[in-house]
Protein backbone atom coordinates (compact mmCIF):
# COMPACT_ATOMS: atom_id res chain seq x y z
CA UNK A 1 0.00 0.00 0.00
CA UNK A 2 1.34 3.46 -0.87
CA UNK A 3 2.48 5.49 2.08
CA UNK A 4 1.24 9.00 2.75
CA UNK A 5 1.61 11.90 5.13
CA UNK A 6 -1.31 13.53 6.86
CA UNK A 7 -1.42 15.79 9.91
CA UNK A 8 -4.84 16.56 11.26
CA UNK A 9 -3.59 19.07 13.80
CA UNK A 10 -0.37 20.94 13.22
CA UNK A 11 1.03 24.44 13.40
CA UNK A 12 1.51 26.56 10.29
CA UNK A 13 5.29 26.33 10.69
CA UNK A 14 5.11 22.54 10.98
CA UNK A 15 2.98 22.34 7.85
CA UNK A 16 5.40 24.54 5.94
CA UNK A 17 8.39 22.46 7.04
CA UNK A 18 6.64 19.25 6.00
CA UNK A 19 5.96 20.64 2.53
CA UNK A 20 9.61 21.65 2.27
CA UNK A 21 10.66 18.19 3.43
CA UNK A 22 8.55 16.60 0.71
CA UNK A 23 10.20 18.82 -1.89
CA UNK A 24 13.67 18.04 -0.59
CA UNK A 25 12.97 14.31 -0.79
CA UNK A 26 12.20 14.79 -4.48
CA UNK A 27 15.71 16.18 -5.04
CA UNK A 28 18.39 13.63 -4.20
CA UNK A 29 21.14 16.25 -4.03
CA UNK A 30 19.19 18.32 -1.47
CA UNK A 31 18.47 15.55 1.04
CA UNK A 32 19.54 15.97 4.62
CA UNK A 33 21.51 12.74 4.92
CA UNK A 34 23.51 13.89 7.98
CA UNK A 35 20.66 15.41 9.99
CA UNK A 36 21.70 19.07 9.98
CA UNK A 37 18.33 20.28 8.70
CA UNK A 38 17.33 22.07 11.91
CA UNK A 39 20.43 24.24 11.78
CA UNK A 40 20.09 24.80 8.02
CA UNK A 41 16.49 25.94 8.45
CA UNK A 42 17.31 28.19 11.41
CA UNK A 43 19.97 29.95 9.34
CA UNK A 44 17.46 30.28 6.49
CA UNK A 45 14.80 31.77 8.76
CA UNK A 46 17.25 34.22 10.30
CA UNK A 47 18.59 35.39 6.96
CA UNK A 48 15.33 35.30 4.99
CA UNK A 49 12.30 35.19 7.34
CA UNK A 50 8.99 34.21 5.80
CA UNK A 51 10.55 32.37 2.87
CA UNK A 52 10.47 28.72 1.85
CA UNK A 53 11.90 26.53 -0.88
CA UNK A 54 8.38 26.21 -2.32
CA UNK A 55 7.98 29.90 -3.10
CA UNK A 56 8.56 31.06 -6.65
CA UNK A 57 7.62 34.68 -7.38
CA UNK A 58 6.94 37.79 -5.32
CA UNK A 59 3.60 38.69 -6.88
CA UNK A 60 1.97 35.70 -5.21
CA UNK A 61 2.17 37.74 -1.99
CA UNK A 62 -0.50 39.92 -3.63
CA UNK A 63 -2.31 37.32 -5.74
CA UNK A 64 -3.29 35.19 -2.72
CA UNK A 65 -4.92 38.09 -0.82
CA UNK A 66 -6.66 39.17 -4.02
CA UNK A 67 -8.15 35.68 -4.35
CA UNK A 68 -9.57 35.96 -0.84
CA UNK A 69 -10.79 39.52 -1.25
CA UNK A 70 -12.64 38.64 -4.44
CA UNK A 71 -14.43 35.81 -2.63
CA UNK A 72 -15.10 37.87 0.49
CA UNK A 73 -16.73 40.61 -1.57
CA UNK A 74 -19.40 38.04 -2.46
CA UNK A 75 -20.32 37.77 1.22
CA UNK A 76 -19.35 34.10 1.44
CA UNK A 77 -18.29 32.40 4.67
CA UNK A 78 -16.90 29.09 5.82
CA UNK A 79 -16.76 26.25 3.33
CA UNK A 80 -18.41 28.29 0.59
CA UNK A 81 -15.75 30.95 0.94
CA UNK A 82 -12.98 28.32 0.94
CA UNK A 83 -14.42 26.74 -2.20
CA UNK A 84 -14.60 30.11 -3.97
CA UNK A 85 -11.00 30.93 -3.04
CA UNK A 86 -9.91 27.53 -4.31
CA UNK A 87 -11.69 28.24 -7.58
CA UNK A 88 -10.14 31.71 -7.80
CA UNK A 89 -6.65 30.31 -7.38
CA UNK A 90 -7.21 27.79 -10.15
CA UNK A 91 -8.55 30.53 -12.44
CA UNK A 92 -5.34 32.45 -11.75
CA UNK A 93 -3.27 29.41 -12.71
CA UNK A 94 -5.16 29.11 -15.99
CA UNK A 95 -4.74 32.82 -16.70
CA UNK A 96 -1.00 32.77 -15.95
CA UNK A 97 -0.45 29.69 -18.12
CA UNK A 98 -2.04 31.51 -21.05
CA UNK A 99 0.65 34.17 -20.79
CA UNK A 100 4.00 34.27 -22.55
CA UNK A 101 6.14 34.01 -19.39
CA UNK A 102 5.31 31.00 -17.22
CA UNK A 103 8.50 30.99 -15.13
CA UNK A 104 7.57 30.38 -11.51
CA UNK A 105 3.88 29.69 -12.14
CA UNK A 106 2.63 27.34 -9.43
CA UNK A 107 0.90 24.60 -11.39
CA UNK A 108 3.10 25.03 -14.43
CA UNK A 109 3.32 21.25 -14.86
CA UNK A 110 0.11 20.01 -13.22
CA UNK A 111 -2.09 22.84 -14.46
CA UNK A 112 -5.30 23.81 -12.67
CA UNK A 113 -5.41 20.41 -10.98
CA UNK A 114 -2.31 21.14 -8.89
CA UNK A 115 -2.76 19.87 -5.33
CA UNK A 116 -0.79 22.46 -3.35
CA UNK A 117 -2.07 25.93 -4.11
CA UNK A 118 -0.33 29.29 -3.60
CA UNK A 119 -2.45 30.03 -0.50
CA UNK A 120 -0.83 27.05 1.23
CA UNK A 121 2.68 27.90 0.10
CA UNK A 122 2.52 31.59 1.04
CA UNK A 123 0.34 31.44 4.18
CA UNK A 124 3.24 31.77 6.64
CA UNK A 125 4.86 34.55 4.62
CA UNK A 126 1.64 36.56 4.47
CA UNK A 127 1.41 36.46 8.25
CA UNK A 128 5.13 37.07 8.83
CA UNK A 129 5.14 40.15 6.62
CA UNK A 130 1.96 41.57 8.10
CA UNK A 131 0.08 41.34 4.81
CA UNK A 132 -2.44 39.17 6.57
CA UNK A 133 -3.34 40.96 9.81
CA UNK A 134 -5.98 38.60 11.27
CA UNK A 135 -4.97 37.21 14.64
CA UNK A 136 -6.80 33.88 14.51
CA UNK A 137 -4.07 31.24 14.73
CA UNK A 138 -6.25 28.20 15.37
CA UNK A 139 -8.14 27.81 12.11
CA UNK A 140 -9.68 24.63 10.78
CA UNK A 141 -7.60 22.50 8.47
CA UNK A 142 -8.45 19.97 5.82
CA UNK A 143 -6.28 17.08 4.74
CA UNK A 144 -6.71 15.61 1.28
CA UNK A 145 -4.77 12.88 -0.50
CA UNK A 146 -2.04 12.92 2.11
CA UNK A 147 -1.10 16.56 1.53
CA UNK A 148 -1.93 19.68 3.47
CA UNK A 149 -4.49 22.13 2.20
CA UNK A 150 -4.44 25.37 4.14
CA UNK A 151 -7.83 26.97 4.66
CA UNK A 152 -6.71 28.95 7.68
CA UNK A 153 -7.72 32.21 6.04
CA UNK A 154 -11.15 31.03 4.97
CA UNK A 155 -13.15 32.46 7.86
CA UNK A 156 -11.34 35.78 8.02
CA UNK A 157 -13.18 38.93 7.04
CA UNK A 158 -11.82 41.46 4.57
CA UNK A 159 -10.23 43.28 7.53
CA UNK A 160 -7.75 40.40 7.76
CA UNK A 161 -5.64 42.13 5.10
CA UNK A 162 -3.43 45.18 5.21
CA UNK A 163 -5.71 48.11 4.36
CA UNK A 164 -3.03 49.59 2.08
CA UNK A 165 -2.81 46.41 -0.03
CA UNK A 166 -2.72 47.41 -3.72
CA UNK A 167 -5.90 46.56 -5.59
CA UNK A 168 -6.25 43.61 -7.94
CA UNK A 169 -6.13 44.27 -11.67
CA UNK A 170 -9.32 44.43 -13.69
CA UNK A 171 -11.04 41.14 -14.53
CA UNK A 172 -9.12 39.29 -11.81
CA UNK A 173 -9.00 36.28 -11.35
CA UNK A 174 -10.04 35.38 -14.90
CA UNK A 175 -7.24 37.58 -16.15
CA UNK A 176 -4.00 38.56 -14.42
CA UNK A 177 -2.72 41.69 -16.09
CA UNK A 178 1.07 41.66 -16.06
CA UNK A 179 1.33 37.98 -15.19
CA UNK A 180 3.84 37.51 -12.39
CA UNK A 181 5.63 40.79 -13.01
CA UNK A 182 5.16 43.40 -10.34
CA UNK A 183 3.96 46.83 -11.33
CA UNK A 184 5.93 49.69 -9.73
CA UNK A 185 3.27 50.50 -7.13
CA UNK A 186 3.02 46.83 -6.13
CA UNK A 187 6.79 46.41 -5.93
CA UNK A 188 7.24 49.53 -3.82
CA UNK A 189 4.47 48.40 -1.48
CA UNK A 190 5.95 44.94 -1.06
CA UNK A 191 9.40 46.39 -0.46
CA UNK A 192 8.10 48.63 2.32
CA UNK A 193 6.15 45.73 3.84
CA UNK A 194 9.20 43.48 4.00
CA UNK A 195 11.44 46.24 5.31
CA UNK A 196 8.97 46.95 8.10
CA UNK A 197 8.33 43.30 8.96
CA UNK A 198 11.89 41.95 8.75
CA UNK A 199 14.36 44.71 9.66
CA UNK A 200 17.95 43.78 10.50
CA UNK A 201 17.88 40.74 8.22
CA UNK A 202 19.72 39.95 5.02
CA UNK A 203 16.35 39.97 3.26
CA UNK A 204 15.82 43.62 4.18
CA UNK A 205 19.43 44.60 3.49
CA UNK A 206 19.31 43.18 -0.04
CA UNK A 207 16.18 45.22 -0.78
CA UNK A 208 18.30 48.38 -0.95
CA UNK A 209 17.98 49.73 -4.51
CA UNK A 210 21.66 49.30 -5.35
CA UNK A 211 21.83 45.69 -4.11
CA UNK A 212 19.81 43.77 -6.69
CA UNK A 213 21.22 40.21 -6.71
CA UNK A 214 22.95 39.09 -9.88
CA UNK A 215 20.91 36.67 -11.94
CA UNK A 216 23.38 33.80 -11.73
CA UNK A 217 24.51 34.34 -8.13
CA UNK A 218 24.94 30.90 -6.57
CA UNK A 219 24.97 31.87 -2.87
CA UNK A 220 23.80 34.79 -0.73
CA UNK A 221 27.29 35.72 0.52
CA UNK A 222 28.28 37.92 -2.35
CA UNK A 223 30.62 40.81 -1.41
CA UNK A 224 27.80 43.21 -0.63
CA UNK A 225 26.14 40.78 1.78
CA UNK A 226 29.42 39.98 3.55
CA UNK A 227 29.92 43.71 4.08
CA UNK A 228 26.46 44.22 5.59
CA UNK A 229 26.35 46.09 8.92
CA UNK A 230 25.64 44.34 12.18
CA UNK A 231 23.77 42.26 13.15
CA UNK A 232 23.48 41.03 9.56
CA UNK A 233 27.12 40.86 8.52
CA UNK A 234 28.34 38.45 11.19
CA UNK A 235 25.35 36.16 10.60
CA UNK A 236 26.11 36.04 6.87
CA UNK A 237 29.75 35.20 7.57
CA UNK A 238 28.71 32.46 10.02
CA UNK A 239 26.32 31.06 7.41
CA UNK A 240 29.06 31.08 4.77
CA UNK A 241 31.54 29.29 7.03
CA UNK A 242 28.97 26.77 8.18
CA UNK A 243 27.87 26.07 4.61
CA UNK A 244 31.34 25.53 3.21
CA UNK A 245 32.58 23.58 6.23
CA UNK A 246 29.61 21.18 6.28
CA UNK A 247 29.85 20.69 2.53
CA UNK A 248 32.98 18.66 3.22
CA UNK A 249 31.01 16.27 5.43
CA UNK A 250 28.42 15.83 2.68
CA UNK A 251 31.10 15.09 0.11
CA UNK A 252 32.80 12.61 2.45
CA UNK A 253 29.48 10.82 2.98
CA UNK A 254 29.03 10.49 -0.77
CA UNK A 255 32.59 9.21 -1.06
CA UNK A 256 31.78 6.48 1.47
CA UNK A 257 28.69 5.52 -0.51
CA UNK A 258 30.69 5.59 -3.75
CA UNK A 259 33.31 3.24 -2.31
CA UNK A 260 30.66 0.78 -1.18
CA UNK A 261 28.91 1.16 -4.55
CA UNK A 262 32.04 0.17 -6.45
CA UNK A 263 32.84 -2.65 -4.01
CA UNK A 264 29.37 -4.07 -4.72
CA UNK A 265 30.24 -4.22 -8.42
CA UNK A 266 27.65 -1.59 -9.40
CA UNK A 267 28.54 0.33 -12.54
CA UNK A 268 25.69 2.65 -13.54
CA UNK A 269 27.74 5.63 -12.34
CA UNK A 270 31.25 5.78 -13.73
CA UNK A 271 34.14 6.04 -11.26
CA UNK A 272 32.14 7.78 -8.48
CA UNK A 273 34.99 7.27 -6.01
CA UNK A 274 37.35 9.32 -8.18
CA UNK A 275 34.66 11.98 -8.59
CA UNK A 276 34.25 12.49 -4.85
CA UNK A 277 37.95 12.25 -4.02
CA UNK A 278 38.53 15.04 -6.52
CA UNK A 279 35.60 17.03 -5.08
CA UNK A 280 37.07 16.71 -1.59
CA UNK A 281 40.47 17.92 -2.80
CA UNK A 282 38.85 21.00 -4.36
CA UNK A 283 36.81 21.55 -1.20
CA UNK A 284 39.97 21.38 0.92
CA UNK A 285 41.59 24.05 -1.27
CA UNK A 286 38.57 26.32 -0.88
CA UNK A 287 38.26 25.86 2.86
CA UNK A 288 41.96 26.58 3.40
CA UNK A 289 41.57 30.16 2.14
CA UNK A 290 38.18 31.00 3.64
CA UNK A 291 38.61 34.19 5.72
CA UNK A 292 37.97 33.96 9.44
CA UNK A 293 37.78 30.17 9.64
CA UNK A 294 40.73 29.71 11.97
CA UNK A 295 39.75 31.01 15.36
CA UNK A 296 36.05 30.99 14.43
CA UNK A 297 34.26 31.64 17.71
CA UNK A 298 30.91 29.90 17.38
CA UNK A 299 29.09 30.62 20.63
CA UNK A 300 27.22 33.62 19.23
CA UNK A 301 26.22 31.60 16.18
CA UNK A 302 24.73 28.86 18.35
CA UNK A 303 22.92 31.41 20.53
CA UNK A 304 21.25 32.93 17.49
CA UNK A 305 20.31 29.57 16.05
CA UNK A 306 18.86 28.30 19.34
CA UNK A 307 16.91 31.51 19.82
CA UNK A 308 15.42 30.99 16.35
CA UNK A 309 14.68 27.31 17.01
CA UNK A 310 14.97 26.19 20.65
CA UNK A 311 14.74 22.53 19.58
CA UNK A 312 18.33 22.77 18.38
CA UNK A 313 19.43 22.95 22.02
CA UNK A 314 17.80 19.60 22.78
CA UNK A 315 19.19 17.83 19.71
CA UNK A 316 22.46 16.89 21.38
CA UNK A 317 23.52 14.28 18.82
CA UNK A 318 23.26 16.68 15.89
CA UNK A 319 25.07 19.47 17.67
CA UNK A 320 27.82 17.11 18.84
CA UNK A 321 28.38 15.85 15.29
CA UNK A 322 28.42 19.37 13.86
CA UNK A 323 30.85 20.62 16.48
CA UNK A 324 33.21 17.68 16.01
CA UNK A 325 33.25 18.21 12.27
CA UNK A 326 33.70 21.99 12.57
CA UNK A 327 36.55 21.45 15.04
CA UNK A 328 38.28 19.24 12.48
CA UNK A 329 37.75 21.83 9.74
CA UNK A 330 38.99 24.81 11.75
CA UNK A 331 42.03 22.90 12.97
CA UNK A 332 42.98 21.85 9.44
CA UNK A 333 42.51 18.13 10.18
CA UNK A 334 39.65 17.84 7.69
CA UNK A 335 42.00 18.57 4.81
CA UNK A 336 42.71 14.83 4.70
CA UNK A 337 39.08 13.82 5.26
CA UNK A 338 39.07 11.29 2.42
CA UNK A 339 41.62 9.12 4.23
CA UNK A 340 41.21 10.16 7.87
CA UNK A 341 39.82 7.10 9.67
CA UNK A 342 38.33 9.14 12.50
CA UNK A 343 36.44 11.54 10.23
CA UNK A 344 35.26 8.72 8.00
CA UNK A 345 33.89 6.95 11.06
CA UNK A 346 32.31 10.18 12.36
CA UNK A 347 30.36 10.74 9.13
CA UNK A 348 29.42 7.08 8.68
CA UNK A 349 28.13 6.75 12.24
CA UNK A 350 26.14 9.98 11.94
CA UNK A 351 24.45 8.86 8.70
CA UNK A 352 23.57 5.47 10.16
CA UNK A 353 22.14 7.14 13.26
CA UNK A 354 20.00 9.49 11.16
CA UNK A 355 18.89 7.04 8.46
CA UNK A 356 18.86 3.80 10.48
CA UNK A 357 17.68 0.99 8.20
CA UNK A 358 17.49 3.41 5.28
CA UNK A 359 21.24 4.04 5.38
CA UNK A 360 22.96 3.39 2.06
CA UNK A 361 25.99 2.33 4.06
CA UNK A 362 24.10 -0.74 5.30
CA UNK A 363 21.08 -1.14 2.97
CA UNK A 364 22.06 -2.93 -0.25
CA UNK A 365 18.72 -2.28 -1.94
CA UNK A 366 19.01 1.46 -1.44
CA UNK A 367 22.65 1.38 -2.47
CA UNK A 368 21.59 0.04 -5.88
CA UNK A 369 19.20 2.99 -6.34
CA UNK A 370 21.82 5.64 -5.48
CA UNK A 371 21.63 8.48 -8.01
CA UNK A 372 25.32 9.27 -7.76
CA UNK A 373 24.69 12.30 -5.52
CA UNK A 374 22.77 12.43 -2.28
CA UNK A 375 22.81 15.56 -0.14
CA UNK A 376 25.97 16.64 -1.98
CA UNK A 377 25.12 20.26 -2.71
CA UNK A 378 26.47 23.09 -0.63
CA UNK A 379 23.87 24.70 1.64
CA UNK A 380 22.65 28.06 0.30
CA UNK A 381 19.69 28.66 2.63
CA UNK A 382 16.86 29.06 0.08
CA UNK A 383 18.91 31.48 -2.00
CA UNK A 384 17.54 30.43 -5.44
CA UNK A 385 13.98 31.18 -4.30
CA UNK A 386 14.91 34.35 -2.41
CA UNK A 387 17.04 35.64 -5.30
CA UNK A 388 14.05 35.37 -7.66
CA UNK A 389 11.72 37.14 -5.22
CA UNK A 390 14.24 39.92 -4.58
CA UNK A 391 14.77 40.33 -8.32
CA UNK A 392 11.01 40.64 -8.86
CA UNK A 393 10.78 43.46 -6.32
CA UNK A 394 13.88 45.27 -7.58
CA UNK A 395 12.78 45.01 -11.20
CA UNK A 396 9.28 46.19 -10.37
CA UNK A 397 10.56 49.21 -8.46
CA UNK A 398 12.88 50.12 -11.32
CA UNK A 399 10.41 49.44 -14.13
CA UNK A 400 9.37 52.29 -16.36
CA UNK A 401 5.82 50.98 -16.65
CA UNK A 402 2.36 52.42 -16.10
CA UNK A 403 0.51 51.16 -13.06
CA UNK A 404 -1.78 48.16 -13.46
CA UNK A 405 -4.63 49.13 -15.77
CA UNK A 406 -8.01 48.96 -14.08
CA UNK A 407 -6.62 48.23 -10.61
CA UNK A 408 -9.13 48.68 -7.84
CA UNK A 409 -8.22 51.01 -5.02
Amino acid sequence: MASGLSWLDSSRDDQNRMRELLKLFSDAESRDELGVGQVRDAFSDLLFPGTSVLQTRARYLLIVPWCYQEAQRRGLRGERLAAQVDGNERKVIAALLRGDDTEGVIGRRAGVGVRTLPSAIYAAALLRYGIRTGDDDTPGRRVASGLFEADELADQSSSAWQPTLPGAPANFPNEVDGGLRLYPQEARWLRERLLAAAPDTLLAYLLQPELRPVTDGQAPWEPAALAAPEPVGSLVRDAQRFSLAMHGAALLYNLLVAERYEQAGLTEHENPTDVYRDALRKWSDRISVLPGLKGWERSRMWSRLIQQNPRIATNAAARRFIEQWLDAVTSGAAGDAATDAGLRALVAERERLVKKGQSRLVNDKLLRTWSGASGSRQLVFRWPQVRRILADIHDGCAADLPEAAGARA
